[in-house]
């Protein structure tokens, strides 16, 4: 992926922070099936995955607006909120003091691939939407710092876009995408969605995994490192 685009992503997320739950509220904001109810649904789904997921020394990385914080921050010791863009951050530092969690949360801006992780330094980590925006040498980097951070026992939870039939009816399985905010400012961004196939290969990373949802937006799948 070239530099220009991906300045353009982080711009684009940057602006787009005080309105990027909308995807999961209204169901808009999104630049591919036009029901919105659909996207409601099944962010209602994740949010019930995400709830029984969660435990201890939590990490979610590319955490955003912090929205699925409410939906697991009850079952963890410690959360470790970490994004690139500021705008996005500045929304996850108000849920931690709406929810009265600050004390035990740290807020990290900065980019996945180049943060100092610690060691075993987690029990479960959480990965939403970012897989859709990365290439696939990425990819392989992404599961090599998962493998690394969470402790011998622990277990990550991918959540992102789903490559079904109506999403095809839509979408190219990768593309660059025109994003447009509610004022009409326009963006492009680099995204590619997964079916059970593209989920099945992550095993060559050395993972064990359960889906615990494919739909017809979203997926949710879940896993450890080893068998």
């Amino acid at each position: 992926m070239d530099s220009d685009l991906r300045q353009g992503m982080l711009r684009y997320y940057d602006e787009r922070a005080p309105e990027y739950e909308d995807a999961y509220l209204r169901g808009t904001g999104t630049a591919s099936i036009p029901d919105p109810d659909v996207f409601r649904r099944e962010a209602t789904l994740l949010t019930g995955v995400v709830e029984q997921f969660a435990r201890g020394r939590m990490l979610d990385l590319a955490c955003g607006t912090g929205y699925w914080l409410p939906h697991y921050a009850g079952r963890c010791s410690t959360i470790t909120l970490v994004d690139q863009s500021s705008k996005m951050l500045e929304e996850s530092r108000k849920k931690t003091a709406n929810l009265g969690i600050a004390g035990r949360c740290a807020v990290v801006e900065g980019d996945v691939f180049d943060h100092a992780f610690s060691p075993r330094s987690c029990d479960s980590a959480l990965v939403g939407f970012l897989l859709s925006h990365v290439s696939e040498d990425e990819e392989r980097r992404l599961f090599e710092i998962l493998q690394s951070t969470l402790d011998e026992s622990g277990r990550f939870l991918i959540l992102d876009s789903a490559y079904s039939p109506e999403r095809a009816r839509f979408n190219a399985k990768v593309e660059r995408q025109e994003r447009r905010l509610s004022d009409g400012t326009r963006f492009e961004i680099y995204k590619r969605y997964f079916d059970r196939q593209d989920i099945a290969g992550w095993e060559k990373y050395g993972v064990t995994l359960a889906i615990e949802h494919f739909g017809t937006v979203f997926f949710a799948v879940s896993g450890t490192f080893g068998s």
